[in-house]
């Protein structure tokens, strides 16, 4: 819940955090979705204003992020409905609303190519299954295909080699919609392929070469996991939570009959730049799922339809968590009925059933967000994806209708500026602190944005109680403007920057009275032209408003720079690109973030810099041991200590500017869609609008 002021409720936080640590500290004896995604409103990818000490000049018209002029609804998609007019009337669609074209329909693209943004993960949640799994609601770590948790590490020596080993078992009633069984040779079989072709991004993330060696099929049902017991340098390893429980346990299974000889082929393309390529490129047609629903329509900027699943194996599955923490699942053959973290006693607070209760589910695409809004207030859809936060206009649209309904929770999202650490400027830690310190977060969040947004400082959102760091530092907060730009000269100076002319507010600290010029960096170097690339005011305001004014404020200090507003494509094109080195400067983008935050090691460590998304170069050895104890601590004790010195670290030396989190809004038809629940951390968004357990009335 969020507080009127835009505060979390830090009840609600604290009951994440302690239920959370609980339940973690007893399992261990990410995201629904695995490992953060590009936000598109933001990456993804995962929940805060009151206006600054001075007052701004009032940006001119056209600099302030203008707002999408109203569209009208785009046509509904009309479904292909069954030829019996009588099962047409018991027909259930759940019509969604998205505002960006999913980039791929490839899984493999997904999780480890260009294709891993928010919007596609909506759409391809019905594909794969995982080992464990986040419960509803609460999110304790829970078996999905395992039938129950692994056995305890051992260490093992074979051929010579120390390993540290461990054993699942594998449900026998998991089919693929094709009527396949789901065994450990799926399991292998990606494993292996990630392995062997060298895939990055989430995958490099669950799947881990540098602690991961192999995995095995000891029989059908059951696979063998072998970590290293060593680094190259005969240093000890051992998997922490980070590499098993929440890496390697949430790899995504695919199935080795359909993509088997897919892979084999793409093997066959030559290096492996050229077979994940072929991989990639691959488009699937009937392709088995494990998750519920299978692809039926793909149409290009238009509508993506998925039909319910045959041989659905969790179908009609009961889900029970009880208020003192015990979780109980009735599984409807009654092979797998299962109680986990204490006795199934006492007061039940969430009760579901596994569905899909709907036929057919439909992401329709259209152009905006203001056109999806328009499109929920006709009738067209009965829910909109918002991964990007509303604008309070949108909001007070959406209130107006008497048949909507607005539900907020707290954020599991990040929206930040990234430096090209690479290259002067952005290379040095004070440069990157002037930056900083001249953002006003709270005049853009409390004023411009009218509090539909919510400053944030910490890598790991407040939402997220079990794990964020209050006590970052908070560099810029309170300050006026004039003690901004004067804090910022200073800080250039002292890191070796001069000026031929040094700027100065005016006396009443309202206007730059004397603009800096001749700005020349450590090196000598006359300052060059920098450039942020951030989204377009027509995908997502909040991102291009805070654009702008960094443009101005980093200008007001004599620093040249412009704001390029543009798509989400290009930023990604440029952010994935061979010449990322020297192209990119700076950029504004935004993470939808897993529960478990080890996605802090993904961004951050060096070793991400070449195949995975430490897009900006970062490097820094204190931060990469930081980063590696973490990989090892197989406590959740040892892995929050760790979380919390990792946000303190970040926010000091600034790899990422964290610019704000979203007012996370989800807005439904309820006359429409009963939801099992509607809060929880992240929202329903976060949790793919609930597609597996919402019923249509």
């Amino acid at each position: 819940m969020l507080l009127a002021k835009g505060r979390v409720d830090l009840r609600f936080a604290a009951i994440i955090g302690l239920v959370g640590l609980l339940i973690l500290a007893i399992a261990c004896g990410n995201n629904p979705a695995p490992g953060p995604v590009i936000d598109e409103a933001a990456p993804v990818p995962p929940a805060k204003a009151a206006p600054a000490n001075a007052l701004v000049p009032p940006a001119k018209p056209e600099a302030a992020a203008a707002p999408v002029p109203p569209a009208k609804p785009e046509a509904a998609v009309a479904p292909v409905l069954p030829a019996n007019p009588e099962a047409a009337d018991t027909y259930s669609i759940y019509n969604m609303g998205i505002f960006q074209e999913p980039s791929t329909r490839n899984y493999w693209n997904y999780f480890g190519g260009t294709g891993g943004d928010v919007w596609t993960a909506y759409v391809l949640d019905g594909i794969a299954t995982t080992l464990y799994d986040y419960s509803h609601q609460r999110f304790d770590w829970v078996p999905l295909l395992a039938d129950g948790f692994p056995s305890p590490l051992i260490k093992e020596t074979i051929g010579g080699e120390q390993y540290w080993t461990a054993e699942v078992k594998l449900k026998k009633n998991a089919y693929w919609s094709d009527g396949e069984q789901i065994t450990a040779a799926d399991f292998v079989f990606v494993v292996d392929t990630a392995l062997d072709m060298e895939l990055g991004n989430n995958f490099y993330g669950v799947i881990d070469p540098d602690f991961l060696s192999h995995v095995e099929a000891v029989s059908p049902h059951v696979v063998k996991v072998y970590f290293y017991a060593e680094d190259p340098d005969g240093e000890p390893l051992s998997p922490g939570m980070s590499v098993w429980q929440f890496g390697l346990g949430f790899a995504p299974i695919l199935p080795e009959h359909y993509w088997g000889p897919v892979v084999a082929q793409a093997k066959q393309a030559g290096d492996i730049a050229s077979q994940q390529e072929a991989l990639f490129s691959h488009i699937p047609e009937n392709e088995p799922t494990a998750n519920g629903f299978v692809s039926k329509r793909w149409e290009a900027s238009a509508f993506v339809e998925n039909v319910k699943a045959k041989n659905w194996w969790r179908e009609g599955t009961k889900v029970f968590l009880y208020e003192n923490g015990a979780y109980r699942e009735d599984d409807p053959s009654d092979l797998y009925d299962v109680t986990y973290y204490g006795d199934a006693v006492g007061p039940i607070s969430l009760e579901i059933e596994i569905g899909p209760h709907v036929d057919s589910e439909i992401f329709n695409v259209y152009s905006s967000q203001d056109a999806a809004i328009l499109a929920l207030q006709a009738g067209e859809i009965d829910y909109v994806f918002n991964p990007l936060g509303l604008e309070r206009g949108l909001q007070n649209k959406i209130k107006s209708a008497p048949d909507l309904e607005i539900v907020t929770n707290p954020a599991n999202k990040v929206r930040y500026l990234g430096f090209n650490t690479r290259k002067e400027p952005f290379n040095i830690k004070g440069f990157r602190e002037a930056v900083a310190t001249l953002i006003d977060k709270e005049f853009v969040t409390g004023t411009l944005l009218q509090g539909s947004a919510f400053p944030a400082y910490s890598m790991v959102p407040e939402g997220n109680g079990a794990w964020h760091n209050p006590d970052v530092a908070r560099i810029g907060e309170g300050l006026n403007r004039t003690e901004r730009l004067e804090q910022a000269v200073a800080l250039l100076k002292r890191a070796g920057f001069t000026y031929d002319v040094e700027p100065q507010m005016s006396e009443d600290g309202n206007y730059v009275e004397v603009a800096g010029e001749g700005l020349r960096m450590p090196s000598g170097q006359l300052m060059p032209e920098l450039e942020i690339l951030a989204p377009s005011s027509g995908y997502d305001p909040m991102r291009s408003t805070f654009a702008i004014w960094i443009e101005r404020w980093l200008n007001d200090a004599g620093i040249p720079t412009k704001a390029k507003l543009t798509g989400f494509g290009v930023i990604v094109d440029t952010l994935f690109s061979e010449n990322v080195e020297s192209d990119l400067d700076m950029w504004i983008m935004g993470w939808s973030l897993s529960l478990f935050p080890d996605y802090m090691e993904a961004y951050f460590h060096s070793r991400n810099i070449e195949d995975g998304v430490n897009w900006g170069g970062y490097s820094n050895p204190k931060f990469d041991a930081l980063a590696k104890q973490f990989l090892n601590d197989d406590t959740i004790e040892a892995s929050r200590t760790r979380v919390l010195e990792m946000q303190e670290f970040l926010a000091e030396d600034l790899p990422y500017v964290v610019l704000f989190t979203p007012e996370l809004i989800d807005a439904y038809r309820p006359t429409k869609l009963r939801f099992p629940y509607t809060n929880a951390l992240g929202g329903i968004e976060f949790i793919n609008g609930l597609h597996r357990t919402v019923q249509i009335d």
